[in-house]
């Protein structure tokens, strides 16, 4: 029994140790998803008139993504000095900070999707100008400027 105790509370203090430094933007990241797709079926019901069953599965599978892609940065994180230091014997003098940049793209991509579906339910909820410049400053992004 007590080496129990010992097995347990080495794994749920490594879980709480890997989620104080990362709840934050695992935590943001999850909220966008979930208000994305609740928009998305909120718009569904509005402008359809009704829920496509295929069309919110591949929705559904297209988060399941966003959430692995956010592990994988994270994973990353821990792999590359690890492997670094390891492996080549190199001290990388930095911080890595994929999941935070993966993290905030997510978000920012999110973020355009549910003023996009706000903004089709109902035009007065999110304001014409911001969908726009979300847009505008995604498509920046995107071509690294």
């Amino acid at each position: 029994m007590e080496k129990m105790k010992i097995v347990l509370s080495v794994i749920f203090g490594g879980i709480a140790a890997f989620f104080r430094q990362y709840y934050l933007i695992i935590a943001l990241v999850s909220a966008v998803i979930v208000f994305d797709f609740i928009t998305g079926i909120i718009k569904a019901k509005i402008i359809s008139n009704g829920w496509d069953s295929e069309k919110g599965t591949k929705g559904f599978f297209k988060k399941i993504v966003l959430l692995l892609s956010l592990m994988f940065g994270i994973f990353l994180d821990f792999s590359i000095p690890l492997a670094l230091s390891s492996g080549i014997g190199v001290e990388m003098p930095f911080s890595t900070h994929f999941s935070l940049i993966i993290g905030f793209y997510i978000i920012f991509n999110e973020s355009i999707s549910i003023c996009e579906n706000l903004y089709q339910c109902n035009e007065k909820a999110v304001p014409k100008w911001v969908v726009d410049f979300l847009k505008i400053t995604k498509d920046k992004l995107d071509a690294g400027e």
